[in-house]
């Protein structure tokens, strides 16, 4: 199923086509209508169709128009919720504004829809601050994992450190001064609640254990809830146009990763065993494959394993690990693999038996 699709509103002489992405969250497609406010670029991202020195159609929207269109999509059941960016077009807090400024009118009208907005490098505080609590999810792209490659494809963006990662510390800090009021409040939108996110480009010459190192540093250290692996696809009259394609299975592989890192509690350390010598990871289910490579770990004994230790089996996820334990403490012991059958299905249980230890298998081994 396409994630793009667009739909045209008004009138014979005023007709405007609306982009609406269907964004996954929680196994469902959300559509949001996601647009930038403005594709006019002072900037020369190599990799980027609306880069300065390329000739294309350029324009902004009427943030009226903007906030009426995004309204009575939402009150029609049409969208969930918008996603804006921009390109940046001169001053950043001034593009951020105009995404803000959109935001601010449709909650006075009674949008309480999800509402995301993405930070411009080199914001000020005050602003990220502002975007933060009128929204419900905010981040800055760091478009590379290491400085040396954001400077090679990102020549005028800004510096990695200051423009990049400050201002993704601030929206960390922002995020954080508003979790009293998320908790305070009954609302169920803004004040940043759905998390920080930001994107990456792949396949421009990093390889994936770079990417893991910087993944795990932007969970742990910025506390991004989301990131995005945009496969590097080539753009006509750009420099990069003859650079190839980035395979989509690297994108998957990528994702898993990232899942692993932030609710598998799997580390830099974990994916070193599992990457080749040139620093990529395999195709493949990734969990699986790590457990193959680790069966120095296994088998654990799924009555004294705590709760990340389960998580590294195939086939146990973090809410059957919780019932796992659930159950230990409420009924006692598991004693063979079909007392577990109830809690992860016999399709979890082929992957996972062979992990783990019962009971019952622990007498045979002692008796014989």
């Amino acid at each position: 199923m396409g994630k793009w699709s667009y739909l045209v509103q008004g009138s014979k002489y005023d007709r405007t086509i609306i982009p609406i992405f269907k964004a996954s969250a929680g196994g469902r497609l959300i559509p949001l209508l996601k647009t930038l406010v403005s594709n006019v670029c002072v900037n020369n991202c190599l990799y980027c169709a609306f880069r300065r020195d390329r000739g294309t159609l350029r324009g902004r929207w009427d943030l009226e128009k903007l906030v009426r269109i995004s309204y009575e999509l939402w009150r029609k059941s049409i969208i969930n919720g918008v996603f804006l960016s921009s390109s940046i077009d001169g001053d950043p807090d001034d593009v951020l504004m105009r995404e803000v400024e959109v935001a601010e009118r449709l909650r006075v009208m009674g949008f309480t829809g999800y509402i995301h907005l993405r930070i411009m490098p080199g914001s000020s505080f005050d602003n990220i601050f502002r975007a933060a609590t009128v929204s419900d999810r905010i981040g800055v792209n760091i478009e590379a994992p290491e400085e040396s490659q954001f400077d090679e494809i990102c020549p005028d963006k800004g510096s990695f450190t200051n423009d990049i990662l400050k201002r993704l510390e601030w929206c960390r800090v922002a995020y954080e001064y508003l979790d009293k009021s998320r908790r305070k409040l009954s609302e169920g939108y803004g004040l940043a609640r759905s998390g920080l996110d930001t994107q990456m480009i792949v396949g421009l010459g990093e390889n994936d254990l770079e990417i893991i190192v910087r993944t795990y540093e932007l969970i742990r250290n910025y506390k991004v809830t989301r990131i995005y692996y945009s496969p590097f696809e080539p753009i006509p009259d750009t420099p990069l146009e003859n650079h190839p394609y980035c395979p989509r299975t690297r994108e998957t592989s990528l994702y898993q990763m990232f899942y692993l890192i932030r609710d598998y509690g799997f580390t830099i350390e974990d994916f070193k065993h599992i990457v080749s010598d040139e620093g990529f990871l395999p195709s493949g289910n990734i969990k699986e494959i790590y457990a193959e490579k680790r069966r120095d770990l296994f088998p654990v004994n799924i009555n004294d394993a705590g709760y990340h230790e389960l998580l590294k089996i195939p086939g146990i996820g973090p809410r059957t690990a919780r019932k796992i334990i659930s159950k230990r403490e409420r009924n006692g012991e598991f004693r063979n693999a079909f007392d577990l059958a109830s809690i992860i299905g016999f399709n979890n249980l082929r992957k996972a038996a062979k992990f783990l230890e019962f009971k019952e298998d622990l007498k045979y081994y002692n008796s014989s």
